[in-house]
């Protein structure tokens, strides 16, 4: 991987993990602060849970380009809540 490419990875990680910050102030989906706090104190670092579930999000969001289709609340918040059961 070059330069270029690691800098655009690490922007739109940012950027993921950043949306996944405002889901948890915001409180929609509920599930992101509720998976939050479980991750938290399986003893993950929250740092690290929040960049578990900006990995969660980027993947609905490529399943929604792949499929075409409208992003499906329904499905990252219970592919959220999977994080807590893989710990």
């Amino acid at each position: 991987m070059d330069e270029m490419e690691r800098a655009e990875d690490d922007f739109a990680l940012k950027k993921l993990v950043d949306a996944v910050e405002n889901q948890i102030r915001e409180g929609h989906p509920r599930e992101a602060g509720t998976v939050l706090i479980e991750l938290t104190n399986q003893g993950v670092p929250a740092a690290e849970a929040i960049q578990r579930m900006a990995e969660v999000l980027a993947a609905n969001i490529a399943a929604t380009f792949e499929n075409d289709k409208p992003f499906d609340i329904n499905t990252y918040a219970r592919d959220l809540i999977g994080l807590t059961e893989k710990n």
